[in-house]
């Protein structure tokens, strides 16, 4: 019998239940506005946003401007903090999320995206403003009146339709660079086998460049981030650190962690194929059995000291756009005295986007590719002041702007790896990014 994909959503919880508005407070409701277009009607009055769409639609929100800008080992006071300036109950105000980080990777080599010195650094803060969706409605939550006051006379303004949809009419062809050519990548995944083959690693995930530009008209980063929140099952993300000029934008089935009420939760994803792969076509390859073996283990491995009772679930195949995963989920419950941050720490980077031995592999990668992988594959979500965390990884993204996208894209080397193959894996899932800086839903 053939066993297609499953399409439960493990890592799904019951959707959180936002703190309801209360006349006169620091909440208010907007009837039929979804957080994401409502960010793109006040997009000029913050440098700096996050828009997040996770739990199968069930978690939506955009956080707005940056209240206070933290380093990693202060995001949970600040986070506590910022929840105690609401007008709500404490239980109610430290369940929003509040702790937003992208914690991008930065050394002394080239920026990946080329897209600006900010992408290379890890970025913590408390937003000014939150956005929540609640049924057909958004939730504000703003603690300064007078921005309070602000948003809400542009925000009733405001009709629920799409933001800006020209992408798609004004950019219909898209000119295609590879900055990495198939005689490098071929030498890169030559020498992780080397190092493999070496007894040095025993997985290492190495990554390549595409830069998209517009044949005539312009990409439109909101239509592109649009896109992205629709994709279901998975994360739809979307950062701006310019007024939305440019924006990072993907929409990933990787989590890498998500804590609910002392709850863990991650998966183990590694082991690609066609969209409509059975779990018996990826049985058949030892090579993807292994790599998926490694990463499942691996990640045990790190969660033992931090989390008691971990539980895997069955072995099944995750469907994601154009491509489809090997995953097992697993589960635990949250040692006592256990920081959330700490298992965030210690996760990244796991062996599905970093390599094993963890230290080996980001020693190996530092020499193998000429460049900082900035936010690709990098932790990004939310911590809330009672410790409940969702964070994902940056991967099936790609950074808009009017005139250029640019999109990375890895694949996981083991024993047993052929370079062509690797290579026509990563177009598979270049294929995603594609969809979306046309405007086009990813993944469709």
């Amino acid at each position: 019998m053939t066993t297609r994909p499953n399409k439960a959503e493990y890592l799904e919880a019951p959707s959180l239940h936002w703190p309801p508005p209360r006349t006169g407070s620091t909440v208010l409701r907007l009837e039929g506005l979804d957080p994401w277009h409502a960010a793109a009607r006040v997009g000029d009055l913050f440098d700096r946003r996050l828009l997040w769409a996770g739990d199968g639609g069930r978690t939506r929100f955009s956080a707005l401007g940056e209240r206070c800008r933290v380093s990693f080992d202060e995001l949970r006071n600040a986070t506590a903090t910022a929840a105690e300036e609401f007008e709500l109950p404490a239980a109610a105000a430290r369940q929003l999320p509040l702790g937003l980080f992208v914690l991008g990777e930065t050394d002394e080599r080239p920026a990946a995206f080329e897209c600006g010195e900010g992408e290379t650094r890890p970025h913590c803060w408390t937003p000014q403003a939150l956005l929540i969706a609640d049924g057909n409605s958004s939730l504000l939550y703003c603690a300064d009146p007078s921005l309070r006051r602000n948003l809400l006379q542009r925000l009733e303004a405001a009709t629920p339709s799409s933001p800006s949809r020209v992408a798609a009419s004004c950019a219909p062809e898209i000119h295609e660079t590879p900055l990495d050519s198939q005689d490098t990548w071929a030498n890169r995944v030559d020498r992780a086998l080397v190092e493999i083959r070496q007894g040095n690693l025993e997985k290492l995930v190495v990554s390549r460049r595409l830069v998209f530009q517009p044949s005539g008209g312009l990409f439109s980063p909101w239509e592109s981030t649009w896109q992205a929140s629709r994709a279901s099952g998975r994360i739809g993300f979307s950062i701006s650190l310019d007024r939305g000029k440019s924006m990072f934008v993907g929409a990933t089935p990787e989590t890498l962690l998500k804590i609910q009420d002392g709850s863990v939760r991650t998966h183990a994803l590694a082991g690609t194929r066609e969209r409509d792969a059975s779990l018996e076509d990826f049985l058949v390859s030892s090579k993807l059995a292994r790599e998926h073996t490694l990463v499942s283990d691996g990640l045990v491995a790190r969660l033992g000291p931090l989390v008691s009772n971990i539980r895997p679930g069955p072995l099944r195949v995750r469907r994601s756009g154009l491509v489809s995963h090997l995953e097992t989920p697993l589960s635990g419950d949250l040692r006592e005295g256990v920081d959330p941050l700490q298992i965030l720490a210690d996760l990244h980077p796991t062996a599905a986007i970093g390599g094993l031995p963890q230290r080996a592999a980001q020693a190996a990668l530092r020499d193998i590719e000429p460049y900082s992988r900035g936010w690709f594959a990098a932790p990004f979500g939310w911590l809330a002041a009672n410790g409940n965390l969702h964070a994902g990884i940056a991967i099936r993204s790609v950074w808009v702007s009017g005139e250029r996208a640019v999109a990375l894209a890895g694949a996981g080397i083991v024993e047993g790896s052929v370079a062509a193959e690797e290579w026509a894996e990563t177009e598979s899932k270049f294929d995603n990014m594609r969809a979306v800086v046309r405007g086009h839903r990813f993944g469709a």
